[in-house]
């Protein structure tokens, strides 16, 4: 009796600080293989590719009529950046694939610096072992430019495309993101390479305290050859290559996004394209407000693609 009493106790002290942990944003953790989601169907995998093996991640399962939506992050991130975003599309009846980009996450690693052209023709490759013929394609920065390189080359593939962020650079910016030095990714004592990272990282980045971890986390698990695909970004014409482009874009932006400032240059390029500016308190939305986020975008989509 006194051990039940005891519990119930313990459960009615606990509950609170259970509550708080689950609802305070500086508590939330995403943990790497879990979806968050019982139930769903999730599976994760590898496809060939000429730059090696791909990593995917794919989640839920489409409803009749919805389309399946392929998302891209933003390097040195990798799927994970989606897995909380992945559970709401699944909670919709939408089927997603997140695809680690050679270099990054668990996919392999390219030996020299592929340009853009080279990302794509290897997500490809991973889309067409998945079966994947057509899709909405998402991508977030670095995502952004692999997303309107695969609609500018293979449109048929893409039923529309949702850029947040567009890394559009003029030229003096390119150069200039081209002579900053590498991250040094040297070990230091008691573990103070991770700590000034994170603390660069704080100074820049609007967003919680798990976005900083995994920003991080995603610097160091991709090695030293980190800097290979902004490299490839910052050697893209990306406004060519959005003139070029013959399928519905959707671009979004929120005002703590890095790239917020680039909204304005796609818009004069291509005021055809749609345009939503999010509340959005994070300079990683998709990971953070993942419900918002996916709001946005199957809205969007719903209002601006066709079938």
């Amino acid at each position: 009796m006194r051990m039940r009493r005891w519990s119930a106790m313990l459960a009615l002290f606990m509950a609170p600080m259970m509550t708080q942990a689950a609802t305070d944003p500086s508590q939330q953790r995403t943990v790497l293989g879990s979806i968050g989601l019982g139930g769903v169907r999730v599976e994760r995998g590898y496809a060939p590719s000429p730059l090696g093996q791909i990593h995917y991640q794919d989640v839920g399962v489409a409803r009749d009529g919805q389309p399946i939506y392929v998302l891209f992050h933003q390097v040195p991130w990798f799927h994970i950046y989606y897995t909380r975003a992945q559970a709401e599309l699944a909670k919709r009846g939408i089927r997603s694939i997140a695809l680690d980009t050679p270099g990054y996450g668990l996919s392999s690693r390219p030996i020299q610096p592929p340009a853009i052209a080279d990302y794509v023709t290897a997500l490809r490759a991973a889309l067409a072992h998945l079966k994947i013929d057509r899709a909405v394609v998402v991508g977030h920065h670095t995502g952004v430019t692999l997303g309107v390189e695969l609609a500018r080359r293979a449109p048929q593939q893409v039923q529309c495309l949702v850029g947040h962020g567009v890394p559009i650079y003029t030229e003096a910016e390119a150069k200039a993101r081209l002579a900053n030095p590498h991250w040094d990714q040297s070990y230091q004592p008691e573990g103070a390479h991770l700590s000034e990272r994170y603390t660069f990282l704080s100074g820049r980045l609007a967003g919680s305290p798990d976005a900083l971890h995994w920003s991080v986390f995603s610097l160091f698990l991709a090695g030293p050859n980190e800097w290979f695909g902004h490299h490839a970004v910052f050697r893209y014409d990306m406004a060519d290559a959005i003139k070029e482009l013959k399928v519905p874009m959707i671009v979004l932006s929120n005002s703590d996004d890095l790239l917020d400032f680039t909204l304005d240059r796609v818009r004069a390029l291509r005021p055809d394209f749609s345009y939503r500016r999010l509340e959005g308190t994070s300079s990683n939305m998709a990971f953070d407000q993942p419900v918002e986020w996916i709001e946005a975008v199957t809205s969007s989509v719903a209002a601006s693609c066709p079938r």
